[in-house]
């Protein structure tokens, strides 16, 4: 979960220069569409892509058919789907968090908006979370959405933190919101959590991160390597990781910082100093044994 910077494409052109070059296969069957689909780009955009609010482009079924093939095929003009895909394939994944998108997918479904097959707003780095969400874009009730990583701002926002309860070598682990209801976009965060987020292996994370802790705390902090002095020295200790880790993965609800953020919860942290100080434990010794 990430707030991403748009592509800088001039789409209209770009989908004008489709329609109109006799080199490329579908020619001339996009040119009738070019007046739609580009008043659609705008209404996108408009809209900021929530998908309560973008107007579906009706265009005919050999048309959608068509962009769809563009853009597993993309054409020159259309480069820019493979630049945007090879750019953040080593990044963190914007619809989940995961320590990296892989591929290019689609926010709304090309099977249902085949109109913004092409277009680059529709565009999103993604793991394999996306295409486990399937077709589904909205919830049951108001304001339940899928989060654009190119215009939610909330998106830079702390939204998602560990939860470790039961605490011991093996806890029990979970996913919290870090907001709350009030907030603005509590709905449509919560859908995009449990649909998208939880689908996920980030809870296998956590729990693999919770067993390095255990082991050997500086597997999963570095600085544990020293002992806290007090359980004051530990909370700004982890406050500091998970401000690095913000820093390098370029977002703050990216997987490790989502672990670490959620050893800060109170109860972690006066277990966590306990058996950090415990009499019987070895310098740089696990936990729990």
């Amino acid at each position: 979960m990430n707030r991403l910077t748009p592509p800088d494409i001039d789409d209209a052109a770009a989908f004008t220069a489709l329609a109109n070059n006799p080199r490329v296969g579908s020619f001339p069957r996009l040119q009738g569409s070019v007046p739609a689909v580009t008043a659609g780009y705008t209404q996108y955009r408009a809209a900021a892509g929530n998908g309560f609010a973008v107007q579906g482009v009706p265009l005919d079924a050999e048309v959608e058919t068509l962009l769809r093939a563009h853009y597993q095929k993309p054409p020159a003009v259309l480069r820019y789907i493979n630049d945007i895909r090879l750019e953040s394939e080593h990044r963190v994944c914007p619809m989940c968090g995961s320590l990296h998108s892989g591929t290019l997918d689609h926010l709304l479904p090309k099977e249902d908006y085949a109109a913004f097959a092409v277009f680059s707003l529709n565009l999103v780095p993604a793991c394999k979370c996306n295409t486990r969400r399937g077709r589904v874009l909205l919830g049951n009730a108001p304001d339940e959405r899928i989060l654009h990583p190119y215009f939610d701002d909330c998106l830079s926002d702390r939204l998602i933190a560990a939860r470790f309860d039961d605490l011991g070598l093996i806890p029990r682990v979970s996913l919290q919101l870090c907001v709350f209801p009030g907030h603005a976009q509590y709905e449509a965060i919560s859908f995009h959590k449990r649909l998208i987020v939880e689908r996920t292996a980030i809870l296998r994370h956590f729990a693999d991160g919770w067993t390095r802790l255990c082991q050997r705390p500086r597997l999963a902090v570095r600085a544990l390597a020293i002992t806290p002095a007090n359980p004051e020295q530990l909370q700004t200790t982890l406050l500091e990781e998970v401000e690095l880790l913000d820093q390098e993965h370029g977002g703050k609800n990216n997987w490790n910082s989502a672990f670490v953020t959620g050893l800060l919860d109170p109860h972690v942290i006066d277990w966590l100093y306990e058996r950090l100080t415990a009499p019987d434990r070895a310098a740089d010794g696990p936990l729990v044994t």
